[in-house]
C-alpha cells in the first residue's frame, strides 16, 4: 500500500498517524510495511503522520537496516542509544505536545478484541500514551486495506485452485465410493494421501495437510488421520472432506479452501440430511447477510455475518453444537490477515472490504450423534464451507455450484 494511500485513511478516520513499532520480529505487521528482511534486534519506531513525510527512531548500531527503504517509506532518522534517549526522542517523533491530544494508530485492540491486530506488547502502549498524552487506537483497519486486499493476479490464482479443489473433492468422493464397491478396505488417511496425490498431478501445492474424516472424528473440526491414528471407512458412516491448496508457481497466490459432506451408502439418512440443511441454511444466511447491507448502501462487517449464521443454528436447536466461528479470511495463506467472520472466538469489527476473500463454513459438531433410534451412536460433524470474494456492490461466491445435500456416494 503507498503512503499516500494510508495518509488517505488516518486522514478520513481523524487520526493525527500511525506509529509502527518492532521488536526481535514480534510485530510481523511491521516488517509487511516496510518490507524488511528482519526487524532487526534493537526497539524501533517509524511515524507515519496524515500528512508530511516519514520519521524513524532506531538504534544507533542498526541504522544500516533502513538505507535501502523503498522510496515513499523514506524519511527523517533520529538516533538513540540509551533507552533515556529513546523515551525522549519519541515524543518528538510523534509531534507531541501538541494544541489537542493526538490520535495514533497502532497495533492494537482494546481488550484484546482482535487478536490477530494486538501485536504490539501492552507496555509499549503505555510507554506511548505516557509520553504523549495521546488516544491509541487500533490500526485493525488500516493493516487489513494495506495488506489483506488481494490483486487482480492473487485473485486469478484463487480462481484456478478453486477449481482444481473442487475437482479433486469429486475425485475423492469417488475413490472412496469405489474402493467400498469393490470390498477393499480404505481409511482416512488413504483418502487424505489420495487428496494430495490428485493436487500435485494438477499443479496445486501439497505441502498442506487435507482432512478427511468420518464419524465421530468429523466431530472435532481440526481432526486429522496419519499413518498411525486413522479410522477406516465403512458403508454407513458419514464422510467430511476438507481440502484447501494453492498454485505452486507463486508464494504470493492465493488458497481456494472447500469442505463437503457425503454419505457412505445409496440413501442419506434423513437425519443426517437434516442436520446438513441447517449448515447450508446458516451458509446461505451468511452471504445473503452480506448481500443486503451492501444493497442497502451500508458497510458490512465480519462480526454481523458471524452472528446471522450462528442465529440460524441456534434457531433450529443446534446451538450448543457450534464449535468455532463462521469462517476466516483467505489469502497467501489459509488463514490471511484480513476481516474474519467473527463474533464468536474474537470480535472481528473490521469492514468487508473489495478485493477481499474469506471463508464462509459453519458447522455443527455432535460426537453422540446417531443416525437412527435402533444403532449405536456414531458420531456426526457436518460442514459446509464456501469462498467469498467482496467487490464494491456485491459478494461472490467464488467456489460453486454449492452443495445443498449430503452426497450419497454409493449411487
Amino acid at each position: 500500500m503507498q503512503l499516500s494511500a494510508i495518509q488517505d485513511y488516518l486522514r478520513q478516520e481523524n487520526i493525527d498517524g500511525w506509529l509502527v513499532y518492532s521488536f526481535r520480529n514480534q510485530n510481523p505487521i511491521a516488517r509487511s510495511f516496510t518490507g524488511l528482511a528482519s526487524s532487526g534486534s534493537r526497539r524501533w519506531f517509524c511515524w507515519i503522520p496524515a500528512r508530511g513525510e516519514p520519521a524513524w527512531l532506531v538504534h544507533a548500531i542498526e541504522t544500516h537496516m533502513f538505507v535501502d527503504l523503498p522510496a515513499d517509506k523514506q524519511g527523517s532518522m533520529t538516533r538513540y542509544v540509551g533507552w533515556q534517549e529513546m523515551e525522549a526522542a519519541l515524543p518528538k517523533l510523534v509531534g507531541a505536545p501538541s494544541a489537542k491530544p493526538l490520535r495514533i494508530a497502532m497495533e492494537y485492540s482494546p481488550r484484546n478484541a482482535l487478536p490477530y491486530v494486538s501485536t504490539v506488547d501492552g507496555g509499549v502502549i503505555d510507554l506511548v500514551r505516557e509520553s504523549t498524552g495521546a488516544e491509541i487506537v487500533s490500526s485493525g483497519d488500516l493493516v487489513q486495506q494495506m495488506t489483506a486486499v488481494l490483486s487482480a493476479q492473487q485473485i486469478a490464482g484463487h480462481r484456478r485452485a478453486a477449481a482444481g479443489c473442487l475437482a479433486v473433492k469429486d475425485a475423492a468422493f469417488a475413490f472412496i465410493g469405489q474402493r467400498l464397491r469393490n470390498g477393499q478396505d480404505v481409511t482416512e488417511f488413504d483418502v487424505q494421501c489420495y487428496i494430495n496425490e490428485e493436487l500435485e498431478k494438477i499443479g496445486l501445492q501439497t505441502g498442506v495437510t487435507s482432512l478427511c474424516s468420518v464419524n465421530a472424528h468429523a466431530a472435532d473440526p481440526h481432526y486429522i488421520s496419519s499413518a498411525a491414528h486413522h479410522s477406516p471407512i465403512h458403508k454407513g458412516d458419514a464422510v467430511l472432506i476438507d481440502l484447501w491448496s494453492r498454485e505452486t508457481n507463486n508464494p504470493d497466490d492465493s488458497f481456494a479452501d472447500i469442505t463437503w459432506a457425503g454419505y457412505c451408502g445409496a440413501q442419506v439418512p434423513p437425519k443426517m440430511q437434516e442436520v446438513f440443511t441447517v449448515v447450508a441454511a446458516a451458509r446461505d444466511a451468511t452471504v445473503r447477510h452480506i448481500q443486503e447491507r451492501m444493497d442497502a448502501g451500508l458497510p458490512a462487517y465480519g462480526y454481523m455475518a458471524d452472528d446471522a449464521a450462528r442465529k440460524v443454528i441456534s434457531d433450529a436447536g443446534y446451538g450448543e453444537f457450534i464449535l468455532h466461528r463462521t469462517g476466516h479470511s483467505l489469502g497467501p495463506t489459509g488463514h490471511w490477515i484480513g476481516a474474519n467472520i467473527d463474533n464468536l472466538e474474537t470480535q472481528d469489527r473490521r469492514q468487508l472490504i473489495p478485493n477481499l476473500m474469506f471463508t464462509v463454513e459453519p458447522g455443527i459438531y455432535m460426537p453422540g450423534f446417531n443416525f437412527d433410534d435402533s444403532t449405536p451412536a456414531k458420531g456426526l460433524g457436518i460442514r459446509s464451507e464456501i469462498n467469498c470474494l467482496m467487490h464494491p456492490d456485491r459478494v461472490e461466491v467464488t467456489t460453486l455450484p454449492l452443495q445443498d445435500h449430503v452426497i450419497p456416494i454409493l449411487v
